[in-house]
């Protein structure tokens, strides 16, 4: 007669056997777990850069614009420039691609504003003018940045005064542009309307085209 307190040896050995493979089983599990947490990690860090942005500094990836602003004001500059752009973004990718190239924009940019940029659809921390940590997606939905991508600047007391969304403006817009943040033209009329008092006077090291019969 069977003891129930005492089960035979070939049924300890069966139940060892049974749990083994449930641990083996679970290991295996996690393991691939693991793996797939691997994978995505790597995909989003990946995707969280625009397609075909410039590893140059131009419009570098921020996390701080509380210190952007400050560094704005200790370098006499206008402003900050706040480019937001999205993961996988085709037209930020073709707006890195074509116009922020150039040459006297870049010069231009860098002179008279800290230029950074934000990925409007992350949830990665971000310490905002104020001071206060939110995400570049929440800062980016409080700035009512409804497509990307978008290009925002910001007065020396963190206060939006220009944006300009998509990438349709031709180079010598966007030049203008900067100059009517830095004239302060939004004082006076829209972007639109706006024009300058009198031609951009040609700084140290910008260079001057010259046509054939005027002097330099």
């Amino acid at each position: 007669m069977d003891d129930p307190i005492h089960p035979p040896q070939e049924e300890l050995e069966a139940g060892r056997e049974q749990l083994l493979r449930r641990i083996l089983i679970v290991s295996l599990i996690g393991l691939l777990l693991f793996a797939l947490a691997l994978f995505s990690g790597r995909f989003d860090a990946q995707a969280g850069e625009p397609r075909g942005k410039p590893a140059d500094g131009f419009f570098p990836a921020a996390a701080d614009l509380q210190s952007a602003l400050a560094q704005a004001k200790r370098s006499g500059k206008a402003g900050v420039a706040v480019l937001f752009e999205a993961s996988g973004c085709a037209e930020c990718a073709r707006l890195r691609a074509t116009t922020l190239t150039d040459a006297g924009l870049r010069r231009y940019y860098r002179r008279h504003f800290v230029a950074l940029s934000l990925l409007a659809d992350e949830p990665t921390a971000l310490r905002d003018f104020e001071g206060w940590i939110t995400t570049q997606a929440g800062f980016a939905r409080a700035e009512r940045v409804m497509a990307t991508p978008t290009l925002v600047f910001y007065d020396l007391e963190g206060v939006p005064v220009a944006r300009q969304v998509g990438s349709a403006l031709p180079t010598e817009e966007w030049l203008r542009l900067g100059r009517y943040v830095r004239e302060a033209g939004y004082e006076q009329a829209p972007f639109s309307g706006w024009r300058p008092a009198e031609p951009r006077r040609f700084e140290k090291d910008e260079p001057v085209s010259v046509s054939k019969g005027v002097r330099p």
